[in-house]
């Protein structure tokens, strides 16, 4: 038999990534563009970044927006403020991921088409905007992966009890 390389599960995830013109010539970590896409992305939420929360009166808030590195949680806090409150989101009570206009009516948020919503528990919604399809793309690709992580391991947690 013809040693075919096997498949691995992302890679429906390297489709959806578009490579950026020009290849780096960095030493290949064995990781294809799909897992390289959300290792960079993860590197870059658990630092923190500045994003555009959409707020329910309309218009936008700088936020600062940050993963913990268990993936566990997203943590949104207003951006330029000190003393700002920091918000803990348990990335397991994501209901959905929506992406652009395409979301529920309930949602009171003027989500555009560069928008990702995250949808909570209780009908609550946490929409960001995002630089452009591809920052758009990527941030609900990835988030999308934590999530069903987080999902998983709660029900896991919940048979066991």
């Amino acid at each position: 038999g013809t040693g075919s390389p096997s498949q691995s599960k992302s890679g429906a995830a390297s489709g959806a990534a578009r490579s950026g013109g020009a290849r780096s010539a960095a030493k290949d970590d064995g990781l294809n563009d799909g897992q390289k896409l959300v290792k960079k992305f993860v590197q870059r939420m658990v630092k923190g970044r500045e994003l555009n929360m959409l707020s329910k009166v309309g218009g936008a808030v700088e936020c600062l927006v940050h993963l913990d590195r268990e993936l566990k949680n997203i943590y949104i806090q207003r951006a330029g403020k000190k003393d700002a409150k920091k918000r803990a989101v348990p990335l397991g009570s994501v209901q959905e991921i929506c992406v652009g206009v395409d979301v529920v009516e309930e949602v009171e948020l003027a989500v555009d088409d560069m928008s990702v919503t995250l949808m909570l528990e209780e009908g609550q919604a946490i929409a960001f905007r995002l630089n452009d399809e591809e920052d758009r793309d990527t941030f609900a690709l990835c988030m999308g992966m934590f999530v069903d992580g987080n999902r998983k391991e709660k029900e896991r947690k919940a048979r066991k009890k």
